[in-house]
């Protein structure tokens, strides 16, 4: 099996310095500044390109002597999802990382398909992509990513690969699993919704105690990153149906009642975590917000044709 393999025609070959091969110790493609993650959202497109391994030269951090400045690992990631690296690491190499390095990586794309090029010895980087391998010397390329390109592109897709399987965690699989339930265009529709959902909570959080015409309620919740897991989550535990009604919540261009909403179940408790957030339509929550429960309730019971007068 080649590189190739694992791209489509047309593909782009990425490429990032790392310590060591892909494996379950660090099964995800970490990065210390956000703009790498932000390059590799817009340009980098799951199932397509890949991004190749490179050792670095240092042997502090690359201990392994046959990995240094060589190709030695190609993934595909998951672009369109940044997580926290803790979530993703096992917790002990994370802690153990963690002080030795500090929160030097916080910021990951899980990784969907990966595997090893073969070796040792493995393909030196000076011989296969000579000028993209310089490139990683430029300031601004340090730290990211630089891209092989025309013939350097050629020479990795050559390259002999094994591939592997890594072992996710909890929250990584279950994000998986609701990738490939949906379609790419209702994906796309929910991601987005999930995404503006998030941001909206992340809003409210950051103004609880501002003084308006009222005081803003206190509100805690997790991190975006936390959020868009969480809401996802919710979203499939849900089939996509609001939790007070019922009804299907729209995801694309149909009316603003209709539009998905983040809902706190107990408006008294001021958190936005797993057990007292469901997502709704935007209507059902303003209506269960403004005249209660009962009062909604009995509202929707009139809707679905019960008689109250007979109850």
């Amino acid at each position: 099996m080649r590189v190739a393999d694992m791209m489509k025609p047309g593909g782009r070959v990425f490429l990032k310095s790392e310590w060591g091969q892909i494996s379950d110790e660090w099964p995800c493609v970490s990065f210390t500044k956000r703009s790498v993650g932000d390059r590799l959202r817009r340009e980098f497109v799951a199932g397509r390109d890949v991004l190749i391994y490179v050792g670095t030269t240092d042997p502090e951090t690359t201990r392994l002597p046959e990995h240094r400045s060589r190709l030695i690992s190609a993934v595909t990631i998951e672009p369109n999802q940044v997580l926290e690296t803790r979530k993703i690491v096992p917790v002990d190499v994370w802690a153990k990382s963690n002080a030795q390095w500090g929160d030097r990586w916080p910021y990951s794309m899980a990784v969907i398909s990966a595997a090893n090029i073969v070796g040792p010895p493995f393909p030196a980087a000076h011989d296969v992509i000579p000028a993209a391998y310089r490139s990683f010397s430029e300031i601004a390329n340090r730290g990211g990513v630089v891209e092989a390109l025309e013939s350097e592109r050629e020479a990795v897709m050559s390259l002999n690969i094994e591939p592997i399987s890594l072992d996710l965690r909890e929250d990584v699989r279950a994000y998986f699993e609701l990738r490939s339930s949906l379609s790419s265009e209702r994906d796309s529709l929910v991601k987005k919704n999930v995404n503006r959902m998030a941001r909206l909570i992340v809003d409210r959080v950051e103004r609880g105690g501002d003084i308006g015409v009222k005081t803003n309620p206190i509100r805690y919740a997790p991190n975006l990153s936390d959020l868009y897991v969480l809401l996802m989550r919710k979203w499939t535990d849900q089939r996509g149906r609001c939790s007070l009604c019922g009804g299907q919540l729209a995801t694309g261009n149909g009316s603003s009642m209709l539009q998905p909403s983040a809902d706190r179940i107990d408006s008294a408790n001021g958190a936005y975590d797993d057990e007292n957030l469901w997502i709704t339509h935007l209507a059902c929550n303003l209506a269960k917000n403004k005249y209660g429960t009962n009062d909604f309730e009995q509202w929707l019971a009139v809707i679905r044709g019960v008689d109250l007068d007979q109850e």
